[in-house]
This record gives structure tokens, C-alpha cells and sequence, in this order.
């Protein structure tokens, strides 16, 4: 359940159905009168639009919201995570000397996908990843 709540009159915590906290932040200060009627098109919002690529998500919400509200998207609780592990999968294709495409093929991944995979635009499972690593000989390490 997509849950929406103020920190204060500009910067707006928004955890989306699978847990991941996003924070935004408003153009313009929110008068508080005004903040329960941006909370429930925003939970509207995120929840119609979810999906695993969390920028076009994000994206959608905003344009959705176009005309009504204007925000900036700060930063996720899991962007930093996603964009590590994808600039680990880009580093160790690089080093194995693997054309991107090719990698995709290897792995059964949409070469788009594997592109927002390493952007760490995407959201994907273990076994996504698995696959990933499988394809460049590699294993999965959590640390």
C-alpha cells in the first residue's frame, strides 16, 4: 500500500507498494490546508503507476500531477543500491569485453532492460541478477 506524508511544507516522503521510500520535494511550500488533498493524488498516483523502472514511474506521477502540482524527485532509498550493482554488471561486461546486446542475449534480458539495469534505473529480482551474472561467469555476492 503506496503510503504519502509531509516532512515539512516542501520535502514529501512517498513509500510505494513494494516498500521503497522516494522523497520529493515541492516547487513551491505547501500550505498545510492544502497537503491532505496533494497526500491522496499522490497515493493515486504512485500506486497507478508502479512499476520496476522506478525513474519512468516516477515520471508518469509527475506528469500525471502536471498543472496540479510540480515537484522535483530527490532520491530513492534504494537508487544508490540499484546504481552500484548496475555499475558493477557494466564494469564486469566492459572487462570481459561483451557488447551490451550481446550480454542481453546471453542472459534472456531485454536489451532495454539490461540498459536501465545499468543505468540503475530498474528494479529487478535475484534471479534477473542471477541470470546477469550467470552470462558473464559470474556469481551473485552480496557484499
Amino acid at each position: 500500500m503506496t503510503k504519502v506524508k509531509f516532512l515539512d511544507n516542501s520535502i514529501i516522503e512517498v513509500v510505494a507498494k513494494d516498500g521503497e521510500v522516494f522523497t520529493l520535494k515541492a516547487h513551491l511550500p505547501v500550505h498545510p490546508k492544502d497537503q491532505d488533498q496533494i497526500k491522496t493524488l499522490l497515493t493515486k498516483y504512485f500506486t497507478e503507476c508502479f512499476e520496476e523502472d522506478k525513474s519512468s514511474m516516477v515520471y508518469r506521477v509527475l506528469c500525471k500531477m502536471f498543472g496540479i502540482f510540480s515537484f522535483s524527485y530527490l532520491n530513492s532509498d534504494r537508487s544508490a543500491d540499484r546504481e552500484r550493482i548496475g555499475a558493477r554488471i557494466r564494469q564486469i561486461r566492459e572487462q570481459k569485453g561483451i557488447e551490451a546486446k550481446h550480454l542481453a542475449i546471453l542472459s534472456g534480458i531485454d536489451a532495454a532492460n539490461l540498459s536501465r539495469i545499468e543505468q540503475g534505473r530498474y528494479s529487478v529480482g535475484l534471479d534477473v541478477i542471477s541470470k546477469i551474472g550467470e552470462a558473464l561467469g559470474s556469481r551473485v555476492d552480496l557484499i
